[in-house]
């Protein structure tokens, strides 16, 4: 007999420990997953401080690195601040002028009692004023006027001898007044000059004609700077003004009686008027006599340009205190003016573009003024005037020779400052680094 043994099946009884722990083997993965992220945020909280720190070193480091060929920008937060100009105390403007008035008078005063003194002199002088006391005005319109004329923006090919021949006689230092007729406007014609001889005697040969042309009682000064350290057209032309000014005019023994000039144009030494109907005679107001010139299509690019050739009354040139001191390089001093002329309130003139036509002689572009400078002077043109221009000028007069058509003025008036010497070896830097990323 066989005994077969069942085995009973074992039930298994669902106890609150065993669902304790069924509960906590499913949940457990969850909960440790949840502390590793509590931590890493922890970490990264507390530990954000010193990583931004850590990094930060580590970009400036980097950007250090990358300006340090670029000097310009320590030079723009160092040395480029025009609050301190701001901040500076200038002369007043106004006391200014009023000394600047009493010194030419001054001089005019001193000149009649040395003639009085000299009572030869003074018999002669008197001699020669007797016969232009009845001399009629000029007329309005000059009778005697060509019109538009083609040129050619090549220098002319002529001696100096040959120049002089042409434009006809000529009084001392590039003066000369008609002899019928009592002019009408006394021009002071103000050129910047450097290094550029055939483009003066070219302007010469046609200018001199057109204003003989045109009735006026007119002197011809030519501003240079001395040294070869860069150019500041600005400054030279404010040294011009003023020298001519202090001295009356620079006026010749037997014309100190015709008084002040009633305007002054600061001509560009490459800009020729093509038509004698654009008047150079005294405006009522500033006015640019260059509109239309063959460089640009005959068209204005801007309605602020006052470049090339401009016309001014010397009271209007102290209202805005003259030009800017601050143009070291080619370009922006006569876009500084066009603020400047606004800012007081001051319209510019122009004549028709059909008159006012300019051929610009051929000749290679001077380096520019660093952008970045030229830029940030013409934005503060109006909060800077006052204490930028003829009451901050510091120059110096090393010599006055009289030539044959003018007068040649020879000045001082510094060197270019470091701030905008670091632009420039910052743009050099820049234009190399480029030129071999484009090799």
């Amino acid at each position: 007999m066989v005994v077969v043994r069942v085995q009973r099946a074992r039930v298994f009884r669902y106890t609150p420990t065993a669902k304790i722990w069924a509960w906590t083997v499913k949940v457990l993965p969850f909960v440790l997953v949840l502390l590793v992220v509590f931590a890493m945020c922890f970490i990264a909280i507390t530990r954000a401080p010193t990583l931004q720190k850590r990094n930060s070193l580590k970009v400036n480091s980097l950007h250090v690195a990358k300006l340090k060929p670029d000097p310009a920008s320590s030079a723009q937060n160092k040395d480029f601040q025009l609050e301190r100009l701001l901040k500076s105390k200038p002369p007043n403007l106004h006391l200014f002028v009023t000394q600047l008035k009493n010194e030419a008078n001054g001089y005019c005063s001193g000149k009649l009692a040395e003639l009085q003194r000299n009572a030869e002199k003074s018999n002669i002088i008197s001699e020669r004023l007797e016969p232009c006391r009845p001399k009629p005005w000029c007329p309005k319109i000059p009778p005697v006027l060509y019109g538009a004329e083609k040129l050619d923006s090549v220098a002319v090919n002529m001696t100096e001898e040959e120049i002089v021949d042409a434009v006809g006689s000529m009084g001392v230092g590039g003066s000369w007044a008609p002899d019928d007729c009592k002019a009408r406007h006394s021009v002071c014609i103000i050129i910047p000059y450097r290094d550029r001889k055939d483009h003066l005697w070219t302007l010469l040969y046609r200018l001199i004609p057109v204003l003989k042309r045109q009735q006026l009682d007119f002197k011809i000064f030519v501003v240079e700077q001395v040294s070869n350290a860069t150019f500041n057209k600005g400054a030279i032309m404010n040294a011009a003004f003023l020298t001519i000014y202090r001295t009356y005019g620079l006026r010749a023994e037997g014309d100190w009686h015709k008084g002040l000039y009633g305007c002054y144009v600061f001509h560009d030494v490459d800009m020729l008027p093509e038509d004698d109907r654009n008047m150079y005679s005294c405006p009522e107001f500033p006015r640019h006599l260059s509109v239309a010139v063959n460089e640009f299509k005959y068209q204005l690019p801007y309605h602020k340009l006052v470049g090339g050739v401009f016309n001014i009354r010397p009271d209007h040139y102290f209202l805005v205190n003259g030009y800017s001191n601050l143009f070291w390089g080619w370009g922006g001093e006569d876009d500084d003016m066009g603020y400047r002329l606004e800012q007081v309130g001051l319209p510019i003139t122009r004549p028709p573009e059909r008159l006012a036509r300019y051929t610009m002689v051929k000749h290679v572009k001077r380096k520019p003024l660093a952008h970045a400078v030229r830029l940030k002077l013409v934005h503060t043109s109006q909060k800077r005037y006052r204490a930028d221009g003829l009451n901050t000028l510091k120059y110096e007069v090393f010599r006055v020779d009289t030539e044959k058509l003018y007068t040649r003025i020879l000045v001082g008036v510094g060197d270019m400052p470091e701030y905008v010497r670091s632009f420039e070896v910052a743009r050099r830097t820049i234009t190399t680094v480029q030129n071999k990323r484009w090799k």
